[in-house]
């Protein structure tokens, strides 16, 4: 992948010649065609490919939640390509062709803000979810009591409306939030992540695997 400065002819879009040109972020970059081939994948590349198939399956519909928790300004990378480079050798297990996704090793955000300490779930009678945690009695530098608090949700029972984003639902300082799933959208095991955005949206803290819970049974 290369980029470019527009000149006197002004910017090119789409394809030229093997290049196609594209807007990302700021820069006008371009890539070249994926070029066709005769010869068959070896074993190697049929085991990554399967491994790069597999999680990028599984993140697509974590889209919202990733452009959040992988932003950059800095990185030339999307959010979507930085989490699948981060989860593919961590969250994929088995042997090819019979690779699995383990939900606990997945990460939705990764950054250098602090998170808070021992976060969990606890199941309530009354149809709700308990996110509790621990803030420490004094915060590192840079870490504020009003960096919010993101959480997300997801079920493999359903193929589609099976993510559940909430963003800025509390804060660091609250210590705790209450949450009430839509049952019509989750079935069967869900799941929960948590992770933390500073007041100016620069800076995500690494996402939490909170542990599961069953819908039918909240």
């Amino acid at each position: 992948m290369a980029h470019y400065r527009p000149g006197a002819a002004g910017e090119f879009n789409g394809r030229v010649g093997q290049t196609v040109m594209c807007r990302w972020r700021h820069l006008k970059i371009g890539r070249s065609r994926p070029g066709k081939t005769a010869r068959k994948p070896n074993a190697s590349q049929l085991k990554q490919r399967s491994r790069l198939g597999l999680i990028s399956r599984f993140l697509s519909p974590f889209s919202k939640v990733i452009a959040v928790g992988f932003y950059s300004r800095r990185s030339k990378m999307t959010g979507m390509n930085a989490a699948v480079k981060s989860n593919i050798h961590t969250a994929v297990l088995g042997t090819y062709p019979e690779f699995t996704i383990d939900e606990s090793q997945i990460q939705l955000s990764k950054g250098s803000l602090d998170h808070v300490y021992d976060p969990y779930l606890l199941k309530k009678e009354d149809g709700t979810i308990s996110v509790e945690w621990i803030n420490p009695s004094r915060l590192k530098l840079g870490v504020e009591e009003n960096d919010s608090i993101h959480l997300c949700f997801f079920s493999s029972t359903l193929r589609r409306r099976q993510i559940n984003y909430l963003s800025r639902i509390a804060v660091r300082r609250d210590a705790r939030v209450d949450v009430t799933l839509n049952l019509s959208v989750f079935r069967g095991i869900v799941h929960g992540w948590m992770f933390l955005v500073s007041s100016d949206g620069k800076r995500a803290s690494n996402s939490r695997y909170l542990g599961c819970v069953e819908a039918d049974k909240i």
